[in-house]
């Protein structure tokens, strides 16, 4: 009798915020999860509270991390990943004059580049199975950006782009891909994250007006709609561009 692989998926920035639970929702949804990321002890975190897992140190600006660490997954044949989710990424607040090239490459790197890198690998790999489904974490200051942020936004513009770029290149082949575009989530990339209580709870308050529900999101909700594109529920959808953003982007 020949055993079925078990399905995975595989999340970049999984330490934290989206990431974390993203990989909290797919291990209840019965995923064995790869947990990718530069920082130990914040996916040892995250890995607390799953069931299957492995964690993954790996820096996506490295070329030769990234080809390792994927070919570690593509090889394991007791398993069979089936979703690809890049979500690590970098935030960096400046005007544009005050952006350097140093600035602008972080941010492209981590962003844009690395996600790319690492889709490439597996690439391959699911037109071979004839399945896949991708979904790229994007921004709605991709769709809408604001003074401040140009190039975080031009990041996940090119983002946008690229998924349905990707899309179109991965259907004959059954592969999906489609892009979550989160308006202003209370995760560790903003600064007030961090903050005691009553301060932070001061700062979601100002925060709130900006958003038609009247609130700022929260991880799990993100991790809702990233699983929803991801899994067969969404099986005719690709190319799709999700905002998940409180009405932000339409205020």
């Amino acid at each position: 009798m020949i055993s079925t692989p078990q399905k995975s998926v595989l999340i970049t920035g999984a330490g934290t915020g989206i990431g974390a639970a993203s990989a909290e929702l797919f291990s209840r949804k019965g995923y064995f999860v790869y947990l990718l990321g530069r920082t130990l002890s914040k996916l040892e975190s995250t890995a607390k509270s799953l069931e299957n897992y492995e964690i993954l140190l790996c820096d996506l600006t490295d070329p030769d991390q990234v080809k390792k660490t994927s070919q570690k997954i593509i090889l394991n044949s007791s398993r069979q990943l089936q979703v690809l989710v890049n979500n690590a990424g970098v935030f960096r607040r400046h005007s544009f004059e005050e952006g350097t090239d140093e600035t602008w490459m972080t941010q492209w790197w981590t962003n844009m580049i690395g996600p790319v890198r690492l889709t490439r690998e597996f690439f391959p790999y699911f037109k071979k199975n004839r399945m896949g489904s991708i979904v790229n974490v994007s921004s709605t200051l991709g769709l809408r950006p604001v003074a401040g942020m140009s190039a975080y936004s031009a990041t996940k513009a090119a983002m946008i782009n690229w998924t349905q770029s990707l899309a179109l290149e991965g259907a004959s082949f059954n592969i999906r891909a489609n892009c979550v575009c989160p308006g202003l989530v209370d995760t560790p990339i903003h600064d007030f994250h961090f903050l005691p209580t009553s301060e932070k709870e001061n700062i979601l308050n100002n925060l709130k007006n900006m958003q038609p529900l009247g609130r700022v999101g929260q991880s799990p909700e993100i991790a809702q709609s990233i699983y929803f594109l991801a899994a067969e529920e969404s099986s005719w959808t690709t190319g799709a561009i999700l905002s998940v953003d409180g009405g932000i982007n339409i205020a």
